[in-house]
């Protein structure tokens, strides 16, 4: 009995020692996985946060071009050439620029389970705050300034109309496929001063696009820690 019992044992022993490595390779295979995908990840943010940036300068040059415009719509002695009216009305074209984040890896992530292997629970809850809440809430306000450039442009049709040539008058240090049109032709309503639209647009452009702004600055600065949390995760 003693002879049968120590074989059984050394069975036992085996087999779960088999079991144990196996689950321990597995174990590790899900971490190598892991941190392959942050790494990856990691790479990703970098190229959103270049891409964040060259969307801020464009949103800037958006800002700029309004604030100019709205002043001197109010300034009641000087008022700009319509030339020079005409080329900042053409900057607003750009107002609807948006930012689009990478989320293919994150979405490996999720389905490789990966996010359970992480180590660090302020990376996670980091990582599911950023991808899955601010940045959608983010992306919501690109139809509204789609729908309010459109719109806008649409009711000032009577007030002023800048009609852009193919010669590119500015161009845009991005990787970020835009570009500034010089002038071709334009028409000024002898109504443009008069106007509340006109008014009313570049104080909206103002409001919308420094919100946005905001909103990406936010965004900015959650991917810049969630990058950091990356580099100790990997340490």
């Amino acid at each position: 009995m003693k002879k049968y019992f120590i074989e059984g044992l050394l069975i036992f022993l085996s087999v779960f020692g088999a079991f144990a490595l196996e689950s321990y390779r597995e174990s590790l295979s899900k971490v190598k996985l892991k941190n392959k995908l942050l790494n990856q990840l990691l790479v990703n943010i970098k190229e959103d946060l270049g891409q964040l940036d060259d969307v801020q300068k464009i949103l800037d040059l958006t800002l700029e071009s309004s604030r100019i415009l709205l002043e001197d719509h109010l300034n009641n002695k000087k008022k700009l050439n319509k030339a020079i009216i005409a080329e900042k009305f053409s900057d607003l074209r750009t107002m609807n620029i948006s930012f689009f984040p990478q989320y293919g890896i994150y979405n490996q992530l999720l389905s490789s389970n990966g996010l359970e292997n992480i180590e660090g629970e302020l990376l996670k809850k980091k990582l599911v705050y950023v991808y899955e809440s601010m940045l959608m809430r983010t992306a919501a306000a690109d139809p509204v300034l789609d729908e309010m450039r459109w719109k806008s442009y649409m009711a000032l049709s009577n007030e002023i109309i800048v009609i852009p040539s193919e010669k590119m008058n500015r161009e845009i240090s991005s990787d970020i496929p835009i570009t500034i049109l010089e002038v071709q032709n334009y028409l000024i309503s002898n109504n443009y001063y008069e106007s509340k639209d006109v008014l009313n647009f570049y104080n909206q452009t103002i409001l919308y696009v420094n919100q946005y702004k905001s909103g990406l600055r936010n965004v900015k600065g959650a991917l810049e820690e969630i990058a950091l949390l990356i580099e100790d995760e990997l340490k």
